[in-house]
Parts: C-alpha cells; structure tokens; sequence
C-alpha cells in the first residue's frame, strides 16, 4: 500500500526497499584487536543509505594488511577509525598526541578496550631480565592518569603488548625515552 501512495504521490513506480542500499565492508568473523586484515577477513554487505556509517568503506580495496584497533564482531563495519593509523588521532584536542606504550605483562591488554580511561604506571626495569619481575623495593611512579586507551595490541611472536593512548607530548616523550630503562602497566580506572 505505501509503494502505491508513494507511486501515486511522485507520478512513478516507487523503487523496491532493497534497491535502495549501498556496499559497506564488514567482518566477515569476529576478528580480535591488533588482527592484520587479510581478503578473507572482509565481505561486503548492504546497508540503507541512512545507515551507513560515515567511516565505512564501499569497497575492501586498500583494507588488507591494515590492522586493528580494537576487536570488530562478526558482520561489523570496518570503519577508519577502527584501524590503526592516523584516524586514531582523529578529534583528539590539540594538547594530545596518539602514542605507543609497550606493556610489561602481556596479559595487561586482556583487561583493556578501546575507550577505556586507564593510569598508567611505571616501575624500574630490573637489571638481569631473567631474574624476574623488579623486586618489591623497586619504585612504582604514576605515568599519567585517566588517558584514553585508542588501540589495544595484542603481543605477538615478534612484538610486546601495547596500548595506543592520548596523551600530552610529554608524557608521550616520558614513555620513549623511558621505554629502555622502565616496564609500564596500565591499571582500568571507572569513567
């Protein structure tokens, strides 16, 4: 009855709901954070218009390789802002910059998502890496305080855990220069 007022109303035939759509690139599995996207990663579903998401890509092109910012369910847009790259800093005020910050317990990530507000701490790298974790006189610093997690990064054969987070550009050069002498650890504060 509506495809026939709407016939009636604009003087033609009324294009059927399904026609109405546009390609949007999603999983096509649930993938996890830090996950390099392959072809087979991505499928191509179709959206109303009106549902798209700005960020959302029509086409898988220039999407394999890239990786993940955080988890993406399975028949979830992959939008820019859920890779890592520049987008990440997308909004972000002027004061803050997207930095890198490996983690000195790789299941630290487990408990991190995208948007969580974390402290982040330091502590002393021990001297003899086999001896185990800095001993219980090591000091334990405040790095910063309540910073936007904008990628989590699940270790790898080759790589440690990391934390992509906003944070001022001197905490941002705290963290590199410390990153040989200091193990760091973010602890999940509440909103």
């Amino acid at each position: 009855m509506l495809l026939a007022l709407a016939s009636a109303v604009h003087g033609k035939p009324a294009a059927p709901l399904a026609a109405r759509t546009v390609p949007v690139v999603v999983a096509a599995s649930d993938l996890p954070a830090g996950h390099q996207l392959t072809r087979a990663d991505l499928t191509l579903a179709r959206w109303p218009p009106a549902l798209r998401p700005a960020a959302a890509r029509g086409d898988p092109t220039g999407l394999t390789g890239r990786r993940l910012a955080g988890p993406v369910g399975d028949g979830e847009p992959i939008t820019s802002t859920r890779l890592i790259g520049a987008d990440l800093a997308a909004g972000l005020p002027d004061r803050l910059v997207a930095a890198a910050i490996a983690l000195g317990d790789d299941h630290a990530v487990e408990l991190v998502r995208p948007g969580n507000r974390v402290d982040l701490l330091e502590a002393d790298r021990p001297v003899d890496p086999l001896a185990g974790p800095p001993s219980a006189t090591s000091d334990v610093a405040d790095l910063a305080s309540h910073v936007t997690v904008l990628a989590v990064l699940p270790a790898t054969e080759s790589d440690d855990a990391e934390l992509v987070v906003a944070v001022d550009r001197g905490t941002a050069v705290r963290i590199s220069r410390d990153s040989t002498t200091h193990v760091f650890t973010a602890v999940v504060v509440p909103p």
